[in-house]
């Protein structure tokens, strides 16, 4: 009779013993060619852990003897948890004391349930010590493995905040569980199984898919491009990993009630404004969400412009999309915290009384730029002038702010100036004040650089090396004509000028440009013997001049 009442038990024994031979053979020889053999082992353990889970609580309906049946499902959780600790040793491959602590911890929880079976003193306060004692360990095991899992985020500052934020939410659930306000049963072991085996599948992907794939970009995108949508999809996937944890935690307990009475406790609430703690984790939800898919969004559009436009009209398109994304996630982020346009409206009215005038600035902004972005006057990578700004670079004050622009946000547009200066510029300036774009239909624009010869000079040799020079230039272009004119008779040189096109997108050094001209034409004109002469005047007197020569002391007369 003994020996029947051992067999589900002594067949879970041998299951434990297969599984393992099993498992082992896996590893050795059938994922020697998986690429993600991380990812299979993770699956493996997990797998087997659901598996001698369920054989295990199976054969423990076989015992009608409480005590037997108890002893069964305790076993079967213990091997189980041993299993996802593996899985999770695996993913993250910490230190040793992680793994002890997780061991140990599961250990004592089921020497403390059989002591709880088998223990002959029936006292209430040592049973209840014993149930503390059990859950206080099975809590310490989880958390061990958890602050394990924190480690498969490369960030630091998330795996930081992950850490505190899960020991702050199990030391939570644990009092709940401790008090019996929270339950778990064994759909519990198979939720976290899942939630272990979606760890699995984020590592691969935060730690090695994104990064991949932005390997694959550096062809199409510049640096500061990938590692903005880098970011972003590192913040989307980890957001969805949160979702889906949390998600599968609530259909594995009942924390989804308590999940509930929390989530539905309001903070404000009228007959206009609705705003609870839900709305709120719904708000924060959305906007990562939201703004993670613009920030993505916004620099994959580029890949829809031929390379050679990518920078201007993708850099515009970018612009434009990023604004209008603003819009569109404002307005779905207040519906999600609860304020709707009734609230909106009034609220927008009696602020437009009171801050008319820097609302108005606002708006003036905002609208300008949608309308800069529409009407492609001005694009991100033109080339612009402000002549109505005085900036003070390096100690040389400029009347005019020459550069690149970089941005086209929702209120201003960013130039930056060949010093490296980022001026912030209001949009409405662009609007309403004169600007010089280079590079408006075309970045061609034509430079016109005076040389002086000397009078003795043969203009037609001084335009022949001229050209020679613009010709040795390597930024010249070369489809669009030179021109070297005899511009007129100077006071004291004859004045030419030398006249060529370059693009100004690839040389917004204008004056090194000039520079490099001014360097090689006076070496030539050395070479050829032509003089670069100075100034000369002719001074008359309108009287006459006495010459006197003064002897030198102690000389002969």
């Amino acid at each position: 009779m003994r020996l029947i009442n051992l067999q589900p038990i002594i067949f879970f024994t041998l299951s434990v013993i297969l599984s393992l031979l099993i498992e082992n053979l896996l590893r050795k020889f059938a994922f020697r060619k998986i690429r993600e053999k991380l990812l299979a082992d993770a699956v493996v353990f997990v797998l087997f852990s659901l598996i001698l889970f369920w054989i295990g609580w199976e054969l423990s309906n076989l015992y009608k003897e409480w005590n037997l049946k108890e002893t069964l499902r305790n076993l079967t959780l213990f091997v189980s948890a041993l299993y996802l600790t593996r899985a999770t040793n695996l993913i993250t491959q910490q230190g040793k004391i992680g793994k002890i602590l997780a061991y140990l911890s599961f250990t004592s929880a089921l020497i403390l349930s059989l002591l709880f079976i088998y223990l002959p003193v029936q006292n209430e306060k040592v049973l209840k010590l014993l149930i503390y004692g059990k859950k206080f360990f099975i809590y310490l095991g989880i958390l061990s493995v958890t602050w394990q899992l924190s480690y498969t985020f490369k960030n630091e500052t998330i795996s930081r905040v992950f850490r505190y934020t899960s020991f702050s939410i199990l030391t939570a659930i644990f009092f709940l569980w401790l008090f019996e306000y929270l339950k778990f049963n064994f759909h519990s072991l198979i939720g976290i199984a899942l939630i272990i085996l979606l760890t699995a599948v984020y590592t691969i992907i935060y730690s090695k898919l994104i990064p991949k794939a932005a390997e694959e970009l550096l062809e199409e995108f510049t640096d500061k491009d990938i590692d903005v949508v880098t970011a972003n999809s590192k913040r989307l996937v980890t957001v969805i990993y949160a979702i889906l944890a949390i998600k599968i935690l609530e259909l594995s307990s009942n924390f989804s009630d308590f999940f509930s009475k929390i989530y539905g406790v309001y903070l404000i609430k009228t007959d206009l404004v609705k705003i609870s703690i839900g709305n709120i984790v719904d708000f924060t939800v959305t906007a990562l969400i939201l703004f993670s898919l613009l920030g993505i969004g916004k620099k994959l559009v580029k890949l829809f412009f031929p390379k050679e436009r990518r920078e201007v009209e993708g850099g515009s398109a970018e612009a434009l999309i990023f604004n209008l994304g603003v819009l569109f996630n404002s307005i779905i982020l207040l519906s999600t915290l609860g304020i709707t346009w009734k609230v909106i409206l009034p609220i927008a009215g009696t602020l437009g009384v009171g801050l008319g005038f820097g609302l108005q600035t606002i708006m003036n902004n905002y609208v300008s730029g949608f309308i800069l972005l529409f009407s492609k006057k001005l694009k991100v990578g033109d080339i612009v002038e402000l002549p109505s700004i005085s900036i003070s670079t390096l100690g040389e004050v400029q009347t005019s702010v020459f550069g690149k622009v970089e941005d086209i946000g929702i209120l201003s547009t960013i130039v930056r100036t060949n010093d490296g200066v980022e001026i912030s510029i209001p949009n409405s300036n662009f609007i309403n004040s004169p600007i010089v774009n280079f590079s408006l239909k075309d970045p061609f624009v034509r430079l016109k650089v005076p040389i002086g010869v000397a009078y003795s000079s043969d203009p037609l040799k001084v335009k022949e090396i001229l050209e020679r020079v613009i010709d040795e230039l390597p930024y010249v272009v070369r489809f669009l004509p030179k021109n070297v004119q005899f511009e007129e008779l100077g006071d004291s040189a004859l004045i030419f000028k030398a006249m060529f096109w370059i693009d100004v997108r690839k040389n917004v050094w204008v004056k090194r440009v000039v520079s490099d001209f001014y360097y090689k034409v006076w070496y030539k004109l050395k070479e050829e013997g032509i003089e670069i002469p100075f100034p000369q005047n002719d001074i008359w007197f309108r009287n006459k001049l006495k010459l006197e020569i003064e002897k030198p002391s102690g000389g002969k007369n």
